[in-house]
């Protein structure tokens, strides 16, 4: 019987289960090293008390360098696990933003901001009137077909 149902896998985050990776098989081992994201997706998102407190440990700890470490699996879990609470929780799945119909306006600003987050660009985008906005973009030498593209 496989190991990997979302339940099993989060209970070994929650409950810090140090040996449950090295319990797999190597096929399983293989699937779940293909589906670190999705684990650390899983592991963000709990209901009740320690919500916060999951959020800001799996951000922390495993998004932070999340590329950097995607070739250490057993790594990356044991990572997901300090932020478990020694008890299983309710995990539920909360799907990524979607990114196929990208706003041209925030293109634009985070161009003209990459130090700013998705988040910043957004409130700056809402804080400055569109008015304000045409203006930058003429300052930074826009033509109006440019400028009336970007507003759509």
């Amino acid at each position: 019987m496989s190991k990997l149902d979302i339940k099993s896998e989060m209970r070994a985050i929650d409950t810090k289960d140090r040996a449950w990776y090295k319990s797999l098989t190597k096929e399983e081992r293989e699937k779940y090293d293909k589906q670190l994201w999705i684990q650390m997706r899983w592991a963000s998102s709990v209901k009740g008390a320690n919500s916060a407190s999951y959020l800001m440990l799996v951000n922390e700890f495993t998004n932070v360098d999340f590329n950097t470490l995607k070739k250490h699996p057993q790594l990356q879990l044991q990572l997901l696990q300090i932020a478990g609470t020694g008890k299983p929780e309710f995990h539920e799945w909360i799907a990524p933003a979607k990114t196929g119909m990208k706003n041209k306006l925030l293109e634009w600003l985070s161009n003209e901001y990459p130090e700013y987050n998705e988040d910043e660009l957004e409130l700056f985008a809402k804080s400055n009137s569109k008015e304000d906005l045409i203006d930058r973009m003429e300052q930074e030498g826009m033509t109006k077909k440019e400028i009336k593209d970007i507003f759509k």
